[in-house]
This record gives structure tokens, C-alpha cells and sequence, in this order.
């Protein structure tokens, strides 16, 4: 392919990693150009959307009556497939280079075990969105991918997307992936547990944004205590409440244990030399849970091995997505890298 032609290629290609709580768009040489939250606002009365990403996420838990805000997405699935259309279209047309720009072609990410209804359901949406053409590539793919894991190698190698939705995961050799499995339990699992273990315990309630802000803070290594905005359960006054970082890993720590049973089960369905090799070598982590110091911690102590954070966790997918898509060349669905 010459490089005028690569380069067009890529003009036209967008990588759209649509995910439950962020939605990013990369487009090759620029990297992400898109970051915002994977919320939609509603009219209620007159049916349509009217604010999208990080104006409709300020809007959640205030809307007056008439107006709501929506979450297209669940555990990787399409749950509001409206919702989902005018987001993806949103993303888009704020990543394209002028409104005259030809329609892209869009690259995005399923969890492994996406089939039938839920694939098509997002490709349609994809398409709906403005696409002129869809690729579809199995997220921890294009989480190796975007954290730079030479999957290609004959020795084993392993990664872990701990999204909001869900935790995607993958064992590759000689570029092809050998075992994977996505779990319904991730980011937002835990930020429930510990809005439960709160509210039944201490008897106040947190927001979602209040709780993701309380354990990413408390997986601090220096941390002892957190304060954050919360409401009493008896009469919704609001109350500045302080947790400690004892208490709040105490709380999640049975979606923890989910999260190892899981990896413990892949690497157990893998060749004894595959699951020696990234016993040596670990496995890496992407994703907005990589960033959470407390969890990659209790995940290499509880699993054994080496766990190591890649570099911008949260912008692997979207970044490997770009990859992967200029390489597939045509193909609608990209399972594999050839070995090369």
C-alpha cells in the first residue's frame, strides 16, 4: 500500500472504544481526540436528545421533571439502542475533520463473548451513526494491542481489561488468542458494593461519581481516610463523610475475589506452558481499573504473579482499535493478528 494511500486510509478511519461509563474516539496521528462520559439527556416531552457526554453527565441525578439522562451501555451490551446511536453519532461527528469529511470508516470493541443480537445491535448502531463501514474487534485485543504486548511471540502472554462494565481477558501466543472471557463484574461492580456496604452500614448514600472518586483514592498507597460528599439515609441532608481505606477495600473486596476467580479460571483453562510462561512473565493490565493502585495490588498478591499497569491504561483499546483496523484491510470482524 503506498503512502498516499495509507494516508488516506487513515483520514478516514475512526476508532470509537464505546464503552459503558467513557466513550473515546482515536484517528491515527492525532490519538484520542475524544473523551467523555457515555451518558445521553433526554426530553421526555418532546422525545429527543438535547446534550450529550460531559454536559448530560452534569445533568444526572438533577433533572427536573420531563428530562432524564440515559446510559447506552451495560456490561458491553446495547441496552438503549437509541441512546447508543446518537451518542456513537455524537462522538463522530465531534472526531471528524470538517462536516464535509467522507463517511469513516469506524473500528470498535466487543467484549469476547458478543454474538448475535448484541453484536448486531451495536454494529447497527455503528452504521446509524454515520459509519460507512463497521470492524469489530474482541476488546482485549485491542487492549494487547494499544498497550504495545508483542503478542505475536510463540511464548504466552496475558492481558486484563478491567472496565466499567465489564473485565475483559485474554491469553495470547503466536498472535492468536489461546483462551479469553469477559466477566460482568468491573469498575462500577465495586463502586456499588461499596454504595451498599455505606448505606447499610453507615447509613449514608453515595452518588456514583462520590463512590469511583472514594476507592480510586483509597487505593492510595499513602492513604488512611477519605472524605467525600454523601447524603444521610434518615433525612437526605447532605454530610461530608469520612471513610477509611480499611473500610472501603473491606467493602469490595468479595467483586475482588469475582475478578481473581475469573483470571484464576483462564489461566487454568490454558496449556501448562502458556500459563508458566506468564507466570514468569505476568500479565498487564489496561483500562480505567488499572489505575486503581490498591486493586492491581491485591490482584498480583492474590494471583501470584507480576501484574503491571500499561501506559494510559484508559486509551489502550481505542488506541489498539486504530491498529488493528488499519491492518485488517476489509475484514468486518477481526478475531486475530495474523502471525507475521
Amino acid at each position: 500500500m503506498s503512502n498516499a494511500v495509507s494516508r488516506a486510509v487513515a483520514d478516514r478511519l475512526i476508532a470509537l472504544d464505546l464503552g459503558t461509563s467513557r466513550v473515546r474516539v482515536w484517528r491515527p496521528r492525532q490519538g484520542v481526540v475524544f473523551d467523555e462520559p457515555s451518558v445521553v439527556a433526554y426530553d421526555l416531552n418532546r422525545g429527543v436528545a438535547f446534550a450529550f457526554g460531559e454536559n448530560a453527565q452534569k445533568m444526572t441525578g438533577r433533572t427536573p421533571p420531563g428530562m432524564d439522562t440515559v446510559s447506552p451501555i451495560h456490561a458491553g451490551a446495547v441496552t438503549d439502542f437509541e441512546a447508543a446511536r446518537v451518542l456513537a453519532r455524537h462522538a463522530i461527528d465531534t472526531a471528524r475533520p470538517s462536516r464535509f469529511a467522507l463517511r469513516p470508516s469506524v473500528a470498535t470493541a466487543v467484549p469476547v463473548e458478543s454474538h448475535g443480537i448484541h453484536l448486531k445491535a451495536l454494529e447497527q448502531a455503528v452504521v446509524q451513526a454515520g459509519a460507512a463501514r463497521t470492524v469489530t474487534v474482541p476488546a482485549p485485543l485491542a487492549a494487547a494491542v494499544g498497550a504495545g504486548i508483542e503478542i505475536g511471540r510463540e511464548s504466552g502472554s496475558m492481558v486484563v481489561d478491567l472496565g466499567a462494565g465489564t473485565t475483559d481477558m485474554a491469553v495470547f501466543a503466536f498472535g492468536r488468542i489461546v483462551s479469553a472471557t469477559s466477566l460482568p463484574v468491573a469498575g462500577l461492580a465495586l463502586d456499588r458494593a461499596l454504595t451498599s456496604w455505606a448505606r447499610r452500614s453507615r447509613r449514608i448514600d453515595l452518588g456514583p461519581v462520590a463512590a469511583e472518586q472514594l476507592r480510586i483514592a483509597a487505593g492510595h498507597p499513602e492513604a488512611d481516610s477519605v472524605e467525600v460528599k454523601g447524603r444521610r439515609t434518615e433525612f437526605g441532608t447532605p454530610v461530608l463523610a469520612r471513610f477509611t481505606a480499611a473500610e472501603v477495600h473491606a467493602a469490595v473486596l468479595p467483586v475482588v475475589e469475582a475478578i481473581v476467580q475469573g483470571m484464576g479460571g483462564l489461566l487454568t483453562r490454558c496449556p501448562t506452558e502458556l500459563s508458566a510462561d506468564i507466570t514468569d512473565h505476568g500479565l498487564v493490565l489496561t483500562g480505567g481499573g488499572a489505575r486503581d493502585l490498591w486493586l492491581c495490588a491485591q490482584l498480583e498478591r492474590r494471583l501470584g504473579l507480576p501484574v503491571q499497569a500499561a501506559d494510559s491504561p484508559e486509551n489502550c483499546t481505542a488506541k489498539g482499535l486504530g491498529e488493528l483496523a488499519m491492518s485488517a484491510r476489509g475484514s468486518g470482524h477481526v478475531d486475530a493478528l495474523s502471525p507475521v
